[in-house]
């Protein structure tokens, strides 16, 4: 049950962070044009780009792991290796950027990016249903079982190996 509300809440997050992001860097590259800004001699025009290609990138990334989170809080099952490696690599970025944040916008971006990690860090912690080996070979017994009544046991091994 946490499982699914804290998937919830952290997917709707996700996905309003995803814009939040996007919007920023948009916003900054439309300054960085407008003013004719000059990054140690950078080309304004690139940095501008460089900065609507990252928008697009971290939104991405972002809407990806909500959808993840979504997706897992909606079948309330743990997500796998992959998905677990992205939700960890997500709480590291936010890491990173609430450390950022504290010491370059204040204590309510901090409060706000730290929120968004201890959501993460409880769902990656939360109980869900797994999809174990026990239930596989559950699954597979009962398949047998319903298609060849006369193999529903499962072979026993040699007691020798």
């Amino acid at each position: 049950m946490v499982r699914r509300t804290v998937g919830f809440v952290l997917a709707v997050a996700m996905f309003a962070e995803a814009a939040g992001v996007a919007w920023l860097n948009w916003f900054l590259a439309m300054m960085v044009e407008n003013q004719r800004m000059s990054l140690a001699g950078l080309d304004p025009v690139m940095v501008a780009r460089s900065s609507r290609v990252g928008a697009v990138l971290f939104a991405l990334f972002f809407v990806g792991c909500g959808v993840l989170v979504l997706v897992s809080a909606v079948r309330n099952r743990a997500p796998g290796r992959l998905g677990t490696g992205l939700l960890v690599t997500v709480a590291v970025v936010h890491g990173v950027l609430g450390a950022a944040a504290f010491a370059l916008v204040g204590v309510k971006a901090f409060a706000a990016l730290a929120a968004v990690l201890v959501l993460i860090l409880l769902f990656l912690s939360s109980p869900g249903r797994l999809l174990g080996p026990t239930i596989l070979c559950r699954v597979q017994t009962d398949r047998r079982a319903q298609t060849h009544p006369h193999r529903a046991r499962t072979p026993q091994r040699p007691a020798g190996r």
